[in-house]
């Protein structure tokens, strides 16, 4: 089953921001530091709060895959749509993401 935590989704809802679209680093003023006033689970730090069984090797696969985009490869990425729609789990460009000339570094 796919399950997906809209993070957009929930810090956009008009029922719990005033004005979800606008930037507004102000609301927070009088936030009282709880890391789960955002995400209910996940949040804060490591040693204290709940965490995502998975987080560790997320995060090290995220920055193989960066560091491999980034210097292991080159590529163009064209001029393209990467309009999304808002309606769709999961969301993906129009253009999907496109590559092309791509070729491994030596």
């Amino acid at each position: 089953m796919l399950t997906i935590l809209d993070l957009y989704g929930t810090n956009h809802h008009p029922g719990l921001w005033e004005q979800p679209e606008l930037f507004k680093p102000d609301r927070f003023d009088d936030w009282n530091g709880s890391p789960f006033n955002f995400i209910p689970q996940g949040g804060g730090d490591h040693h204290t709060g709940h965490r995502c069984a998975g987080e560790w090797i997320t995060l090290e696969i995220m920055k193989e895959s960066l560091d491999f985009l980034a210097n292991k490869m080159s590529y163009e990425v064209p001029v393209q749509d990467v309009s999304f729609s808002f309606h769709d789990m999961p969301s993906l460009p129009h253009s999907r993401i496109v590559i092309r000339k791509v070729k491994a570094l030596l």
